[in-house]
């Protein structure tokens, strides 16, 4: 069941486990400006919430699958998915829409992103470089986390760990 706030999935993080409060390092302000400044848009407000409260170490919640979504990551994602696909149009990555923001990469081939026209929150959407569509994944950035907390609970009670201490990170 998806946390009916931002609260409650940091709640769940501390007690599994995943991310305990004081561990957290968000972004700052001028770090979320110069994001926003930099793509041209208004981050919606969950994602916003989620790079003040964890952009750069959400604990175990990211580090469990290879996943590039700490706030230097999105910083060039976007960026890096539209050249690519300008410079190599033939690769399979689709034309993102302008409002898109890239959140997450995994293995440099796997992408989810999200749109900057909604204030609240956004759907997260996921493409890939091999075959140029873009699905929707979430139906909120917060189902998207709640999914993440999922996978990072397996990962903790599969003995993940246990074998690679500090995860595994881009």
């Amino acid at each position: 069941m998806t946390p009916k706030s931002f609260d409650d999935l940091l709640l769940r993080l501390d007690h599994a486990g995943i991310a305990p409060r004081a561990s957290l390092v968000g972004c700052t302000e001028a770090e979320i400006a110069s994001l926003e400044s930099k793509y041209d848009v208004t981050l919606p407000a969950t994602y916003r919430t989620y790079l003040t409260m964890m952009g750069h170490d959400s604990g175990r919640l990211l580090t469990h699958d290879h996943y590039a979504a700490t706030y230097p990551f999105v910083l060039d994602m976007t960026t890096q998915c539209r050249e690519d696909r300008d410079e190599f149009p033939d690769c399979g990555l689709p034309t993102l829409p302008p409002d898109a923001l890239v959140i997450v990469g995994r293995l440099g081939e796997q992408f989810m992103m999200i749109r900057c026209s909604a204030s609240d929150d956004s759907p997260v959407w996921y493409f890939n470089e091999y075959d140029g569509e873009i699905k929707q994944s979430f139906g909120s950035v917060l189902d998207w986390l709640d999914s993440l907390a999922d996978e990072a609970e397996n990962a903790i009670a599969n003995g993940y760990y246990e074998r690679f201490p500090n995860g595994t990170r881009p």
